[in-house]
């Protein structure tokens, strides 16, 4: 950048200056010719042209951080540039470029302001010990996306447990076949009457009923003859399982409020994995200031050439 300061001394080399700008003249037919176009009208235009200042970019592809632990938000970037391009109005490829290099010093220095708030010092031992935890290294951590496809499949479960339940409550559910349809719900009840006969006190069953009942030989009539004798009715199977289900639903709530959990530890590990790489790893706190410092010097630098080319010197 000193170098291109020394091209542009206003007392030494105009000669050089005039050979890479525009001249005054042109710039004033520029400037009439602007008049006359009023550039695109729909929203898609607009949107199109916004990117022009940007297709030559040669800095943009390696400065965002698009994978990883720190990865950035590209978005945010292109919206801090066409801001910039609004603000500052280039109007050539060298003016462009200009105002690029003041997009990249502000990106680096939001960087370098993340750093300077402490919050990853607030964050660092929480996530060391939990997310980062050596001894955990071994245990695949689920994504985000995997982590909200369990919890989708676990509401849905406590959803249809809740819709059977009511249908329980009515008394419409029917105990003498394998299995109950009806209000668009279909229940194995097989299988209800094994979550009921787990329930059961050991006492309940004769030897040969208990093993086959802890090997799944059991069927239906067997699991029947079982309630029978314990003196229960179709009410009383109900009213059990109702039971049963309210405790299931229950701890389907427990598992989906700990995946929540780690989905938040998640975000907050990314967070803090972005506040890490942002900056050049072992850097001193006086050198994250002088980093700082040398940024706004180049912010301004380049301002202050970019206001010197438009004004024509």
């Amino acid at each position: 950048m000193q170098e291109l300061l020394l091209l542009f001394n206003l007392n030494n080399n105009k000669k050089i200056i005039g050979e890479i700008m525009t001249t005054k003249k042109q710039n004033k037919a520029n400037q009439k010719n602007a008049v006359l176009s009023t550039g695109p009208i729909t929203e898609d235009g607009k949107a199109v042209v916004c990117l022009n200042a940007i297709k030559h970019g040669i800095f943009a592809k390696d400065l965002i951080v698009n994978s990883g632990i720190g990865k950035e938000n590209e978005k945010e970037y292109y919206e801090l540039l066409n801001n910039l391009i609004d603000c500052l109005n280039p109007n050539n490829q060298f003016e462009n470029l200009l105002v690029e290099k003041i997009s990249i010093d502000f990106w680096r220095l939001r960087r370098v302001i993340r750093f300077e708030t402490g919050s990853i010092k607030n964050y660092i031992n929480e996530i060391i010990k939990d997310y980062y935890d050596p001894y955990k290294f071994d245990q695949k951590k689920k994504t985000n996306e995997e982590l909200d496809k369990e919890i989708e499949e676990k509401r849905n479960y406590v959803d249809w447990n809740n819709q059977y339940i009511e249908c329980l409550k009515k008394g419409i559910v029917s105990f003498d076949k394998s299995s109950w349809v009806g209000k668009n719900i279909k229940s194995d009840i097989e299988e209800d009457f094994y979550i009921l006969a787990n329930t059961l006190d050991r006492q309940m069953f004769s030897e040969e009923e208990y093993r086959k009942l802890k090997s799944g030989e059991c069927n239906l009539s067997d699991l029947r003859i079982i309630f029978d004798r314990a003196g229960f009715s179709d009410l009383d199977i109900s009213n059990k399982l109702i039971t049963c289900f309210l405790e299931q639903n229950e701890d389907l709530e427990n598992e989906i409020e700990e995946l929540e959990q780690k989905k938040a530890s998640n975000i907050i590990a990314d967070e803090l994995n972005a506040k890490i790489c942002s900056l050049p790893p072992n850097d001193s706190f006086e050198k994250v200031l002088k980093y700082e410092k040398s940024i706004q010097k180049s912010i301004f630098q380049n301002i202050f050439l970019l206001k010197k080319l438009q004004n024509g010197f």
